[in-house]
């Protein structure tokens, strides 16, 4: 939100005749010019530009779209793609595909359905309601099934399964699971969650990590004491999309590039 802007100041200069001379030739002083009233102290507004993301979508802000529409509960007109979508991301689960595992048609087509969906599709479920009766919409077992290429999780090996199980009184396990990754076999932060449901923010999820374990070398739910700055600190999501089924975030990496991640509920 941009600051504001101080008082802004009207001089109006208005001349005054000053006695001429006689050898003046009155006939060429200029007239005074008549007071034109002032409609507006506000500098005119510049033209509103509608910028593509990173991955050419069409709204310069799904957050501001989403806060439009989060009262605004209409029918939708994207079965087609979220049937597809549905399919897919079951099918990869099924497979054990990964995101990152993905080729670039599929991440394509799949960029595609989601850009239909989220241009012309509002959220099912109103983002401000997401906090409602303790958040039990939001508890389950969910898996991330899909990145966009510049996601933040990008660095993460290709046989990465990220999950999230939401429990009561605000309490979740953000987990990393790995296949042949050395011998780590799991990750878990084990943490409580905020669900924002004030209008600019609403449907924000807030992660506050309290205790990292990890399954390494046959010992489980060890504390892991080299991941124990992560301990109080917070990570968010920014839901954009959400039916109870599946999960749309919008995020920024650090050079401000716009990803999207969708998780499955299982």
């Amino acid at each position: 939100m941009k600051s504001c802007r101080g008082l802004l100041v009207l001089l109006v200069l208005v001349g005054t005749p000053t006695r001429a001379s006689p050898q003046e030739d009155h006939s060429t002083m200029t007239p005074l010019q008549p007071f034109q009233p002032v409609l507006s102290f506000a500098p005119p507004s510049p033209p509103i530009q509608k910028k593509k993301n990173s991955i050419g979508w069409c709204k310069p802000s799904y957050r501001l779209l989403s806060t439009q529409l989060m009262n605004a509960k209409q029918p939708t007109n994207c079965e087609f793609e979220l049937q597809e979508l549905r399919a897919q991301f079951q099918s990869f689960l099924k497979q054990n595909i990964r995101p990152k595992m993905l080729p670039k048609q599929t991440r394509q087509e799949i960029e595609r359905y989601m850009e239909k969906i989220l241009c012309d599709c509002p959220s099912p479920v109103r983002l401000k309601s997401m906090a409602d009766d303790s958040a039990r919409i939001m508890h389950g077992n969910w898996t991330l099934v899909f990145s966009s290429e510049n996601a933040s999780l990008g660095d993460l090996p290709r046989d990465s399964t990220v999950r999230l199980s939401m429990y009561p009184d605000f309490k979740c396990d953000f987990k990393i699971q790995f296949e042949k990754s050395l011998a780590l076999k799991s990750l878990t932060a084990k943490s409580s969650y905020i669900v924002d449901s004030s209008p600019m923010t609403a449907g924000r999820v807030t992660i506050i990590y309290q205790d990292i374990v990890f399954d390494a070398f046959g010992f489980k739910s060890f504390p892991a004491g080299f991941f124990g700055i992560l301990k109080g600190r917070a990570a968010t999501i920014e839901t954009v999309w959400f039916d109870g089924r599946l999960w749309f975030e919008r995020g920024y990496t650090n050079d401000g590039f716009e990803y999207y991640n969708v998780y499955m509920k299982d």
